[in-house]
């Protein structure tokens, strides 16, 4: 079945290259058309190629940009920006005005749809087989790159921002948020489904006297976690979530489920009711979406940032739940993701130099990370991706769930 899946995924790609290369040709011929068709369409967010404002675009190579802009959309746009065919002062300020403005609407028309969907959403690109190639991809670039950019507890999702003046403290209100949402007592044991580098499970078995295990598919933040945690009752695994068979008294998720991809959803949800005990709770952390005018899944970040990614829709977490579980809570926190992901960026950039100089990266790898970060800060600004703390019960909790913010 994995083998029928790869060599129609192949032919699905050979396809869309194809006629992307046909429509590169029609391009070609149409310069003065292109150029005024995508001058056009920025405008509608008050943006100028060329202009004076401090988001306005500067063309390096004109030629390049519209062929690209034009052919690949976002994808070109990106590639564009990595290899310096265009630059900007104020990348976040142009990607928020263009995500405020709905000018992904232009890019989300049918032919973009149909194409986009076949690449990234019509074959299950998050089988069991597939599930390590984010791993390889992202979270094993190495850890001196995340330790430079994140704060001490190696948090790498959202923080809570409340009360917090720095990353660090958003990052352990976040930790003890969701330990609190758990309702935790000593000598519970968790499950942390994408335990990442094992800061969460470190801290609730810390502060709240839990046991926890803790599963990645990263091998190199395995090795970290398991260090971290060393001497507490902490277990750290290299798993895929469908292979494990325990019982726990509470089951978290954090920054894992836009890896789990729409067509696995039953699954994940069956594996954490069969693995959480009856009077259990579950807490999933995810980023999401709650408009149709914004793309799951985008060519962009599936090739260079998070391979096979799709952001759960709205509607998708009940519909996968029913019958399982019942929602108890639902917490919306995403312009805190549009704070974190600045602070990363100023830590990232920071530690540039000490990072470049030990050539594990390039002034490319540079500039795809800054976009990266920063358009991800824009969206979230722009409201256009959410952050949500999701709490379930098996059964309903007797006298009610009492949330905590």
């Amino acid at each position: 079945m994995d083998l029928i899946r790869d060599v129609v995924y192949r032919v699905i790609v050979f396809s869309i290259r194809v006629y992307k290369y046909l429509e590169w040709l029609l391009i070609e011929y149409a310069e003065d058309f292109v150029e005024q068709h995508l001058n056009k369409i920025f405008k509608k967010a008050g943006i100028v190629l060329d202009g004076p404002k401090r988001y306005d675009p500067k063309i390096n190579d004109k030629k390049e940009f519209y062929t690209r802009v034009v052919s690949n959309a976002l994808l070109g746009l990106g590639e564009g920006y990595m290899e310096k065919i265009w630059d900007v002062e104020d990348l976040e300020e142009f990607a928020y005005q263009g995500l405020k403005h709905d000018l992904a609407k232009e890019y989300l028309g049918p032919v973009n749809k149909i194409t986009n969907y076949m690449l990234l959403q019509a074959i299950n690109l998050q089988t069991q087989k597939k599930s390590f190639e984010v791993g390889e991809q992202h979270y094993n670039l190495g850890n001196e790159l995340f330790e430079c950019m994140l704060d001490p507890t190696m948090q790498y999702s959202c923080g809570y921002w409340k009360d917090a003046t720095n990353l660090e403290q958003a990052q352990l209100a976040k930790l003890n948020l969701i330990g609190e949402k758990l309702k935790l007592k000593p000598g519970m044991t968790v499950l942390d489904i994408g335990c990442g580098w094992g800061g969460l499970a470190k801290y609730l078995a810390e502060n709240f006297g839990v046991s926890v295990v803790g599963c990645t598919i990263s091998i190199e933040q395995a090795k970290l976690a398991r260090e971290r945690c060393e001497g507490l009752n902490v277990e750290i695994v290299v798993q895929d979530y469908r292979d494990i068979q325990e019982k726990f008294d509470r089951i978290v998720s954090v920054g894992m489920f836009e890896h789990v991809g729409p067509q696995n959803y039953p699954t994940f949800f069956e594996m954490t009711n069969r693995c959480l005990k009856d009077d259990g709770i579950l807490l999933l952390h995810t980023i999401g979406v709650s408009h149709n005018n914004v793309p799951l899944t985008e060519p962009w970040f599936h090739k260079y940032i998070f391979r096979n990614a799709v952001l759960p829709y709205h509607t998708d977490i009940p519909k996968a739940t029913d019958g399982l579980f019942i929602l108890e809570d639902w917490h919306n926190m995403g312009h805190d993701y549009s704070l974190t992901l600045r602070e990363w960026k100023k830590n990232f950039e920071n530690n540039w130099e000490q990072l470049s100089m030990g050539k594990k990266v390039d002034e490319k790898f540079y500039r795809m990370w800054i976009y990266y970060l920063t358009i991800s800060a824009a969206c979230f600004r722009a409201r256009k991706y959410q952050l949500w703390q999701i709490v379930m019960s098996k059964n309903g909790i007797e006298g009610g769930y009492q949330s905590v913010r």
